[in-house]
């Protein structure tokens, strides 16, 4: 019997990604959309008074996250800035992010301490977000 080349069997509970990766490249789709019904859909309005985070569902283990910014925001190429690190991004500190971007998050940890702020005053956005799943058991 050829022995199981992934030995943490569960990526829900491992935060193992790159044991995900191998399934994903080798034809297992382990990306299963979250039902709506049970939180799997997410839109956070964003401003520049404080940074926001996801409301992560418990069996998350990625996100496809889309930047919807606000059309009357003076640069719509850096509107918002994010940080998956745990800290607060600043309207000068992070990764900015613009309209119609798409950021794919991987893992717990990195749901978790996603954070994002608008950059300009006065201005609200939204971030539209699908939650993922694991097809492991």
């Amino acid at each position: 019997m050829k022995k199981n080349p992934y030995p943490h069997q569960n990526f829900a509970t491992t935060e193992d990604y790159l044991e995900e990766l191998m399934l994903w490249t080798s034809g297992e789709r382990g990306r299963i959309p979250i039902e709506e019904t049970n939180d799997g859909y997410e839109d956070l309005t964003v401003d520049d008074t404080k940074a926001k985070s996801l409301t992560v569902p418990d069996n998350a283990v990625s996100a496809t996250v889309f930047f919807e910014i606000n059309a009357t925001a003076t640069n719509k190429a850096r509107a918002i800035r994010y940080k998956e690190n745990g800290t607060a991004p600043t309207a000068d500190s992070g990764l900015p992010f613009g309209d119609g971007d798409v950021l794919e998050l991987f893992g717990k940890t990195s749901l978790d301490n996603f954070q994002v702020i608008g950059i300009e005053t006065g201005k609200s956005h939204v971030l539209r977000i699908q939650y993922y799943k694991t097809a492991q058991a």
